[in-house]
């Protein structure tokens, strides 16, 4: 007779368990600046129902590394359609921002491991300046051969400071 009751207690701590964490993350998030943006890129990982602040921070920078690939694959294959030399030259350009923007974010979680917080906000907010130069030197050529791209870079950079409000928050 105890076992069906277990099963309800079981069930019941689950349910609540689950609800304390999207709690967390709706508490988390409301402290960035752009909850909908943070609570988008939280809910797209599965395992942000079971994982702390740490986790958030390091989905948060998953999501501007996927938000990075995004974009070389776009650059890549814009440059590949002939758009004439001087887009293409900038459209590399830009994929060499992007690649270090990737370093940038690998040390980044190194540093989030060894717990040096300060070192890691820094290296997201470094990341920023090479899509903010790759946008510049678009915007110098007159670029508008797909607004995909200026969309993508404005997702990271919308995303940036909800990765650096979440990392200052772990000190």
């Amino acid at each position: 007779m105890t076992n069906p009751m277990i099963k309800v207690m079981l069930l019941l701590f689950l349910v609540l368990s689950i609800r304390a964490d999207e709690e967390l993350m709706k508490k988390e998030c409301s402290q960035t600046g752009n909850q909908n943006l943070c609570l988008f890129c939280l809910e797209s990982d599965p395992t942000s129902h079971q994982t702390d602040l740490a986790g958030f921070v390091n989905i948060t920078i998953n999501c501007l590394d996927a938000q990075l690939d995004i974009l070389i694959n776009d650059v890549t294959s814009l440059s590949t359609k002939g758009v004439g030399e001087a887009i293409e030259n900038v459209l590399e350009d830009c994929n060499g921002d992007f690649s270090i923007a990737k370093i940038e974010l690998y040390l980044a979680k190194g540093n989030l491991v060894v717990r040096n917080y300060e070192n890691a906000s820094g290296l997201v907010k470094t990341s920023v300046s090479n899509l903010q130069t790759c946008r510049g030197n678009l915007q110098k050529i007159k670029f508008n051969e797909s607004s995909h791209v200026y969309d993508d870079i404005d997702i990271y950079l919308d995303l940036s400071p909800v990765a650096k409000t979440l990392i200052d928050r772990l000190h």
